[in-house]
């Protein structure tokens, strides 16, 4: 799964993220509970993947979810680089 912006879930007056809470149940424990069945459903063989907003939102991840990660910090490239990048795409396309 591919989980964009992880940062901006809003924070409630318990000082948690009910999004965030519900992933890191899933990424710990591999199941859901079903409250109209009353039965586990099981999620297994899956990947997360995310990303971070890097100019709105908390600016933090709960350290319970952090855990089940592996944390990169990529810079954004520059002009020339973006020009190179986009450049090489659209020649390929346009050809």
């Amino acid at each position: 799964y591919f989980v964009d912006d992880l940062n901006l879930p809003e924070v409630d007056k318990y000082n948690t993220q009910s999004a965030i809470a519900l992933l890191r149940q899933y990424m710990e424990y591999e199941h859901f509970y079903d409250l109209a069945k009353l039965t586990s459903k099981t999620i297994s063989n899956t990947q997360v993947v995310s990303c971070m907003n890097p100019t709105a939102g908390s600016f933090e991840v709960n350290p319970r979810l952090q855990r089940w990660f592996v944390t990169f910090a990529i810079g954004l490239p520059g002009p020339t680089s973006l020009l190179t990048i986009y450049q090489t795409f659209l020649d390929g396309h346009l050809r």
